[in-house]
C-alpha cells in the first residue's frame, strides 16, 4: 500500500472545476451588469417603455381595422393576443449589443477587455440576461393584471405549449443576440456598423412581424420572412406562444430552421471576431 495522503473527493453532483469557474464568472458578471442597471433605472424604464409603444400603436391601428370584420384571420381578440404577445417575446429576445461593441471597437473600451480570461461576449451575454430578468418581469406583471380584465389577451392554458414556447423563444433570443453581435463586430472594418443594423431593424419591422402578423403580407414577401431568420427571431415564437402554429411538424420545422439559423449567425460571428481582432489597433479604453 502506497503512503501519502489520498486526494479529497469532489461530493457526487458537484459542478466539475471548469463549470464552477464558468459559473462563477459569469455569476460576477451577472451581478456587475445588475448593478449597473439599477443606476440606469430611469433609463431602462424609458427603454422599456419604448419597447411596449410599438407594438400598443400597432394594435390600435388594426382594432381599428378589423372593426369591420377579421382581417386574414385575425379578428380585434386575436389582434390583441398577437401584439400583447409581440411586447413579451421582444423584452425575452431583445438584443442591443450592436451598440456597445461598436463603441468598444472605435473608442478602444476593447482594450481592457481583451485581458480578461474570457471572451468579451460573455460580458455581452451576462448583461442581456441582466436586463431581461427585470424588463420581462414587468411585462408579465402588467400582462397579468390586463388579463385579468379583458380576456381577449389571455393565452391558452397548455403546459405543453408553454414549453414550446419556451424552446422557440430560447433560439430567437440566441438568435437576436448574434445577429446584434455580429453586426457590432463590423466596426472592425467601418464606422458605420450601427446605420447597417439600422436596415436590418428596418426590414425587420416588416419581416418578423412587427407591423403586423406575416399572414396579412404579400405571400411572397411572407415567404422571405420565413425562409431568412426574421421570422424565426419574431414572429414564430410568438405564433407558438399564442396557438396559431400547432404542435406537429409546423412546430418541429420552425425549431428547425430556428436552430439552423442561430447556427450560421454563430459561424459569422465567430468568422467576424478572429478576422477582426487581427487587424484590431486601437489606443484608450
Amino acid at each position: 500500500m502506497s503512503g501519502g495522503t489520498a486526494a479529497p473527493r469532489r461530493p457526487a453532483g458537484a459542478p466539475s472545476g471548469a463549470r464552477a469557474s464558468w459559473l462563477e464568472r459569469y455569476g460576477a458578471l451577472f451581478r456587475a451588469a445588475w448593478l449597473v442597471d439599477l443606476q440606469y433605472r430611469a433609463a431602462i424604464l424609458i427603454w422599456l417603455l419604448l419597447g411596449v409603444a410599438q407594438p400598443l400603436v400597432m394594435l390600435t391601428i388594426w382594432w381599428s381595422v378589423a372593426g369591420g370584420g377579421a382581417v386574414g384571420g385575425y379578428g380585434q381578440s386575436q389582434f390583441a393576443r398577437y401584439f400583447f404577445a409581440v411586447m413579451l417575446v421582444d423584452q425575452l429576445t431583445l438584443a442591443w449589443d450592436i451598440w456597445y461593441i461598436d463603441r468598444w471597437v472605435r473608442e478602444g473600451e476593447l482594450n481592457f477587455r481583451l485581458v480578461r480570461p474570457f471572451n468579451p461576449v460573455h460580458e455581452a451575454i451576462a448583461d442581456n440576461l441582466a436586463y431581461k430578468v427585470r424588463s420581462a418581469s414587468l411585462v408579465v406583471a402588467v400582462w397579468l393584471i390586463v388579463a385579468a380584465v379583458w380576456p381577449a389577451v389571455r393565452l391558452p392554458v397548455e403546459p405543453a405549449r408553454w414549453a414550446a414556447a419556451a424552446l422557440a423563444i430560447v433560439l430567437a433570443a440566441a438568435l437576436r443576440f448574434l445577429v446584434s453581435f455580429s453586426h457590432g463586430l463590423l466596426a472592425f472594418w467601418t464606422t458605420r456598423a450601427t446605420g447597417v443594423f439600422q436596415l436590418h431593424q428596418g426590414l425587420s419591422m416588416f419581416l418578423a412581424g412587427r407591423i403586423a402578423p406575416l399572414a396579412l403580407l404579400p405571400p411572397a414577401v411572407a415567404t422571405i420572412a420565413g425562409v431568412l431568420w426574421f421570422r424565426s427571431s419574431l414572429a414564430f415564437p410568438v405564433e407558438v406562444l399564442t396557438g396559431r402554429v400547432p404542435l406537429g411538424m409546423p412546430y418541429v420545422r420552425g425549431i428547425a430552421v430556428q436552430a439552423l439559423w442561430a447556427v450560421v449567425w454563430l459561424i459569422i460571428y465567430r468568422l467576424l471576431w478572429m478576422r477582426g481582432i487581427r487587424r484590431y489597433e486601437a489606443v484608450g479604453g
